[in-house]
């Protein structure tokens, strides 16, 4: 497992080598290009994280460690990045 966040432009990759874009996912699932895209950068959606991971078929802590914590629950947004440790 990661111990730091991939890079954004290393999880777009990875959605455009299994076969889709992050806009075509965001489509698909009822979220806008803009939703999607700020998922790679910040912890505002859990939904766009969870469809991303699923894509990949990863759990998103796999892919965002700093945002969930041991157990894989995702970290509120007043946690700070030493309760994930």
């Amino acid at each position: 497992m990661l111990t730091h966040d991939m890079h954004p432009e290393d999880i777009k990759a990875a959605v455009r080598k299994a076969g889709a874009t992050l806009s075509a996912l965001g489509r698909k699932n009822g979220l806008s290009r803009q939703q999607m895209s700020l998922a790679l950068h910040a912890r505002v959606s859990a939904k766009a994280e969870k469809i991303i991971a699923d894509f990949l078929d990863l759990h998103p802590r796999s892919i965002w460690p700093s945002r969930y914590d041991k157990t894989g629950n995702r970290l509120s947004l007043t946690s700070t990045r030493s309760d994930a440790a």
